[in-house]
């Protein structure tokens, strides 16, 4: 990498801590009594009275705040935002699945390409935020090379007449030509405007979403010829891949709109809060087109497709086109209570019951395969949350017309038990159809399968107990699946008859002594087949100092390490967009270590990380988490975070 930006950013990191602890004025001074309540704001870290909700249920309002320099922070990649990662192509950006086996989420038609789910934003993702002022958040990470960056903005105001604007917006840029491997550059955008209008009276409210999500991905394949490591031929630039010029573009853009009517609620001065009722409305258009192009020109992309024979369709070149619309409403009748709380407290319902329907048009435009395929789903729902030692809520969805037969039960209790921990109880039991993907192909206009597979029934029971007096929590988890479908060797989907069992367990145990910390994950999991292919075991560790230097500036330093069992992992296919099985390319055990330098003064925070260190003490070993995509070598990244409240 170049080392000249890295200095000037360093430098300037430097300085502006400097000067921010230079500024704070001594203590005991006459007249710091006198400093009115905006200018303490300034020097205040993060007290700040903001919550945020989602537009499908605004009632139910969720504290944003932050106190510390958590984990989140330096973990910039949106798949290691999780108790235990995700797996991607060792590249930021790149397509992803869960290490820690999940039940799907499936409620009627979907495309099934969700390999980047977790860089987009829907409006059903949106967060709106309630705020007394004009509240904005921005994130900057520069890469290994001037041209990889990672950029993240938050915003939220009010206006007059009830009206409040939210904003979120995320790009991923990942375009240098030394850390990457040959074609695997990546831009991803997401970017999700909202309108929120309460006016006066509160019978009445609506929320209005735009969201424009756009992923482009280079496709290479993978690693055949892994590169040198020494030498003149050391860059990650110059190793071998499948495909040379394979290129991926998915666009998504969706209009929503929600409005609620409510009427009872109010507050009794000897009963409190009354009973509301809401009548809810909510429309969705979507559009979103899916585009595969790769020009055959050279052995390498023979050599892909000797693996992936039946994917063969035109010696020319490959092209995967197809648009699918979606027009969607729902109603929904729901009652409910708030609970007490203060004035500037969080709102939460202490109950809700709700039923509702929700229908939509799916329009698949395919050459020669167009299809149109109509959803009913009726819906209901019962939440009872009297304090915050109990909760049960429970779900419930059934599927009519296109997808009849298509439902999903889950049920949710949790106790706590104040002192002695809390204990959570989950249970899910669903069956849904196959994706689109899993149905059909049309590759350069030629079919490549039609399947007629049945519905996959799957049943999740888990319980976590966490007692966070001695910082532990463990959480057991059991599947069961029937009719499980997934992808072969050869790249086409398999339907199996075998009932397939997942059991799994969670453990996370974290110790201090002072400032010393060391945060212990350990995930344990076994499959009762062979073609569901997890590792069975994978953990993180971390090892810092955290403590508070000159009264002002926040520091976290120390290591993160990640590591799994030698296994089959799976192998990610760019033509079909899935995740696959293979049995060419185990993944080794390789002890993943990461250093940091993380600190916080007032609203501004900042990182600096070097990742992979571990390519330093054995530089003969690539790291691997999806088979013949390696990781890259060393490289820092530096990240920083300002929020403004004005």
């Amino acid at each position: 990498m170049s080392y000249k930006p890295l200095s000037k950013l360093l430098l300037f990191l430097f300085l502006l801590v400097a000067s921010v602890l230079t500024a704070q004025p001594p203590t005991g001074l006459s007249g710091g009594s006198s400093r009115t309540p905006a200018q303490q704001g300034e020097v205040l870290l993060d007290t700040f009275d903001v919550y945020y909700f989602y537009a499908d249920n605004p009632n139910q309002e969720i504290p944003f705040s932050d106190t510390s320099l958590i984990n989140d922070f330096r973990q910039y990649d949106p798949v290691r935002r999780f108790a235990v990662d995700y797996r991607h192509l060792g590249n930021l950006g790149s397509a992803h699945e869960p290490i820690f086996f999940q039940a799907v989420n499936r409620r009627g038609f979907d495309v099934g390409l969700n390999q980047f789910d977790l860089y987009t934003t829907t409006g059903k993702e949106l967060r709106y935020y309630r705020v007394e002022q004009p509240f904005s958040e921005v994130s900057y990470t520069l890469g290994g090379e001037q041209a990889d960056g990672y950029t993240r903005a938050k915003l939220s105001r009010n206006f007059a007449n009830g009206l409040n604007y939210t904003l979120d917006y995320n790009r991923i840029n990942q375009l240098g030509d030394r850390l990457q491997y040959p074609n695997q550059n990546t831009r991803n955008t997401a970017f999700t405007n909202g309108m929120w209008f309460a006016p006066k009276g509160g019978k009445y409210e609506s929320f209005f979403s735009f969201a424009n999500n756009t992923i482009e991905q280079e496709d290479n394949g993978g690693v055949t010829v892994e590169p040198e490591r020494d030498g003149e031929f050391n860059s990650a630039n110059s190793a071998e891949v499948f495909i040379d010029d394979a290129r991926s573009r998915y666009a998504h853009r969706e209009l929503m709109y929600t409005q609620y009517y409510r009427f009872g609620g109010g507050v009794d001065s000897i009963k409190g809060q009354r009973r509301a009722f809401t009548v809810a409305h909510q429309a969705i258009f979507n559009t979103s087109t899916y585009k595969y192009y790769d020009d055959i020109t050279s052995t390498q992309d023979t050599l892909f497709f000797s693996y992936h024979p039946a994917l063969f369709s035109d010696e020319r070149g490959i092209r995967r086109y197809f648009r699918h619309r979606k027009l969607e409403n729902s109603f929904k009748l729901a009652t409910f209570r708030l609970a007490k709380s203060s004035s500037k407290g969080a709102q939460n319902q202490r109950d809700l019951f709700e039923v509702g329907a929700v229908q939509s048009f799916n329009w698949i435009t395919e050459t020669g395969a167009d299809t149109t395929i109509n959803n009913l789903f009726l819906t209901g729902r019962y939440r009872f949350n009297p304090n915050e030692r109990l909760l049960i809520d429970l779900n419930a969805r059934l599927g009519l017309w296109d997808n009849a037969g298509d439902y999903r039960l889950s049920g949710e209790l949790y106790f706590d038990f104040k002192k002695l921990g809390s204990l959570r109880l989950e249970g899910i039991n669903q069956l849904y159809s196959p994706t689109f993907t899993q149905h059909r192909l049309y590759l350069t206009e030629k079919q490549i399968y039609n399947n007629n597979f049945d519905k996959t029934l799957s049943t999740t029971l888990s319980a976590t107990y966490s007692l966070p007096s001695v910082r532990f929590s463990a959480s057991g988890q059991y599947h069961l699946l029937n009719n499980y479908i997934y992808f072969d060797t050869t790249g086409l989907p398999v339907q199996t008859g075998v009932p397939i069992s997942i059991i799994q367990l969670q453990i996370q145990k974290n110790f201090k002594l002072g400032p010393i910390h060391l945060d212990n994950t350990v995930a344990l999991q076994q499959a009762s087949e062979d073609f569901i292919r997890i590792p069975s075991i994978y953990s993180k560790h971390s090892l810092y100092y955290a403590g508070r230097w000159f009264k002002a500036l926040d520091v976290m330093v120390g290591f993160d390490l990640r590591m799994n069992d030698t296994y089959f992992a799976h192998y990610y296919n760019p033509v079909t967009g899935q995740f696959q099985l293979q049995d060419r390319k185990a993944v080794d055990f390789y002890p993943a270590l990461d250093a940091f330098l993380s600190f916080k003064v007032t609203r501004f925070r900042a990182f600096v990380k070097f990742e992979n260190a571990t390519a330093l003490i054995d530089p003969g070993t690539f790291y691997y988490q999806t088979a013949f995509y390696p990781h890259f070598n060393s490289a820092v990244r530096i990240g920083i975070t300002w929020r403004f409240l004005n």
